[in-house]
């Protein structure tokens, strides 16, 4: 008995070593509206909680702090209007007060990361945390800080789901199959299991229809070969 413990303590420790290594986990705690700092702050051990925090701010600051957004695309497009029309038409101090504004939004942007994990947790049920950030309002209140969260938070907690779908494989694979390509065993394995968690129907039960149906034989006459390799793949 005492051997399966020190050993559950011992996989415990290398998997908690690991996830130094994977910022996006501390980084997927972070972001959590019912997280945040806190949740650092009262279960993990105090000198862990820097290392964690830089290496979450790492990403934010490599690869979304500085993101280009939507509403700063359409402002370049309009002051670039502007020029081209004239000096009648936005004059040199509407495009002054223009670019102080974007200044200004840009400064706030830069320390949404810090701020939003700082800020009291909040309790989100039934929503997810992903569920939450998709929301216009967030979206609207943390422009690059809501793009860093859905990437982070659309990663699979676990393998487990792949490693199912890898293993039902080989059913599909069979021996008699072996003129399956790959990119036709992807799409029979997502159509499966879309089906299988309801996110589309089959026409039989009344739903949609598949992506792509099954296909008569002298209906394919008509394709050429690319399509055909694309649909024929039962």
């Amino acid at each position: 008995m005492l051997r399966a413990i020190e050993m559950g303590w011992f996989v415990l420790n290398k998997y908690y070593t690991m996830t130094e290594e994977a910022p996006v986990y501390a980084a997927a705690l972070l972001l959590n509206p019912s997280n945040r700092i806190a949740y650092l702050q009262k279960n993990w051990p105090a000198d862990w909680h820097e290392s964690a925090i830089t290496s979450a701010y790492s990403i934010w600051e490599a690869e979304y702090k500085d993101r280009l957004i939507p509403d700063q695309l359409g402002d370049s497009i309009v002051d670039e209007e502007a020029e081209d029309m004239g000096p009648h038409k936005g004059n040199v101090l509407d495009r002054l007060q223009a670019s102080l504004e974007v200044a200004i939004s840009d400064t706030g942007a830069e320390d949404d990361f810090m701020c939003f994990i700082q800020q009291q947790a909040t309790r989100i049920k039934p929503y997810t945390a992903l569920q939450w950030w998709c929301h216009e309002d967030r979206r609207r209140q943390y422009p690059r800080l809501s793009q860093m969260a859905i990437d982070i938070l659309s990663i699979p907690p676990e393998s487990a789901e792949p490693e199912r779908v890898f293993s039902g494989a080989r059913r599909t694979c069979s021996w008699d199959r072996g003129r399956l390509k790959s990119i036709n065993i992807e799409r029979i394995e997502c159509i499966g299991n879309w089906l299988k968690e309801g996110h589309i129907k089959p026409q039989s039960a009344c739903g949609m229809g598949l992506l792509m149906e099954p296909v008569a034989e002298d209906e394919l006459d008509d394709i050429d070969d690319q399509d055909l390799d694309a649909i024929e793949w039962f």
